[in-house]
């Protein structure tokens, strides 16, 4: 009886253990806004819990192995055409001690768009991925990457 009590409590400290780890401290909206026949900008917002920040999409030139960009990455596909490169709303440039040079990051709150044009007369899915490092002042975690998934829907004067 002893024995099942022990391994209960060491499966429930263990439990908590492993879903304490795995808060994100970021989350993420995906959504999508029809600008005009055939665009639509694909909004993806992120909330960030206090004290915690992540960074932007620019590559750090010469820091490329020390700092990890967020990434959005969408799935090609002929249905459709990427408008532009993704824009992020201002990032804050703090100097890095430890890279020696200017970083940028959000905190609070962030919002990415990325325009596209549907070259379709039909229903599509506009699919891909997200990965983004997630930091405070002591450590940086790294979700795991996440899938989106955006359906829309062209019209004749797509396809053209």
């Amino acid at each position: 009886m002893t024995k099942n009590i022990l391994l209960a409590f060491i499966i429930i400290v263990f439990t908590t253990s492993c879903i304490n780890a795995q808060v994100l401290h970021a989350q993420w909206k995906v959504s999508s806004k029809k600008v005009s026949a055939c665009e639509y900008d694909l909004i993806f917002t992120v909330t960030i819990d206090k004290d915690w920040h992540i960074p932007s999409i620019l590559k750090i030139k010469g820091a490329e192995d020390e700092t990890f960009p967020t990434e959005i990455i969408f799935k090609p596909n002929q249905a459709y055409t990427l408008v532009g490169n993704l824009k992020e709303t201002k990032p804050a440039a703090e100097y890095d001690k430890t890279v020696k040079t200017t970083v940028y990051y959000h905190y609070n709150k962030v919002v990415f768009t990325q325009r596209v044009k549907i070259n379709a007369n039909s229903k599509l899915k506009i699919e891909g991925t997200y990965e983004h490092q997630i930091c405070d002042n002591v450590k940086c975690d790294f979700p795991p990457k996440d899938s989106f998934s955006i359906d829309l829907t062209g019209t004749a004067a797509c396809a053209r």
